[in-house]
C-alpha cells in the first residue's frame, strides 16, 4: 500500500494528473532542494514543485520499503508483480483509486482521477490561492479551463449570506 499512498498523495497535494504522476521518474525527486520535478504530458512543459513534508514521508517510505528493489526502471511508480515496469495508464491509476476508496468505504458517483484535481483546485481556492496561480499549477492556459475545475464553496457562501427579512 505504500506506493498507493505515495501516488494518491502526490495526486491529490499537487493537482497532478495521472499521466503526470504516471511520468515521474526517481531522477525527478530532488531531496536536497527539496523540490519534485513535473513533466506534462500533452505539451512536454517542465515545472518544479516545492517536495511537501507529508510527500517526502510517503515517498522515502515507499522508496525504502515498498518500491521493489530489483526493477531496471526510473519510473517512480511500478508495478508491484513482476516485471516491475511503469504502471500502464491512466486506468491502472484509476483502479489504485477506487480499491483505496472501497478499503476506505468512499463510494462517490463520480470517483475517478480528476477528482483528486478538483479537490486540490477548490481547496486552493479555499485557502485564498488567486484563481490564476491555481491555473498555472493545473497547467490551463485558459482561465475558462480552470473554472470547470472550481465549486463554489458553500461555507463561502454562508459567510455573504444576508439574513431574511421575517
Amino acid at each position: 500500500g505504500r506506493r498507493d499512498y505515495a501516488l494518491l498523495l502526490m495526486m491529490s497535494a499537487y493537482g497532478l494528473g495521472a499521466g503526470e504522476a504516471i511520468g515521474l521518474r526517481l531522477d525527478d525527486i530532488d531531496w536536497q532542494a527539496r523540490t519534485v520535478r513535473v513533466r506534462r504530458p500533452k505539451n512536454g512543459n517542465v515545472f518544479l514543485l516545492p517536495l511537501l513534508p507529508a510527500v517526502a514521508r510517503a515517498l522515502a517510505s515507499y522508496l525504502r520499503h515498498g518500491r521493489p528493489r530489483l526493477t531496471p526502471s526510473r519510473q517512480l511508480f511500478v508495478t508491484m508483480r513482476a516485471p516491475h515496469k511503469s504502471l500502464g495508464g491512466s486506468v491502472t491509476v484509476r483502479h489504485i483509486l477506487h480499491s483505496a476508496a472501497r478499503r476506505a468505504g468512499v463510494s462517490a458517483p463520480f470517483l475517478g482521477t480528476h477528482v483528486l484535481r478538483h479537490t486540490h483546485a477548490c481547496r486552493q481556492l479555499e485557502l485564498g490561492t488567486p484563481t490564476k496561480l491555481i491555473g498555472d499549477i493545473l497547467g490551463h492556459r485558459d482561465p475558462e479551463s480552470t473554472s470547470a475545475y472550481l465549486r463554489v464553496a458553500t461555507e463561502r457562501l454562508r459567510a455573504l449570506s444576508l439574513p431574511v427579512p421575517t
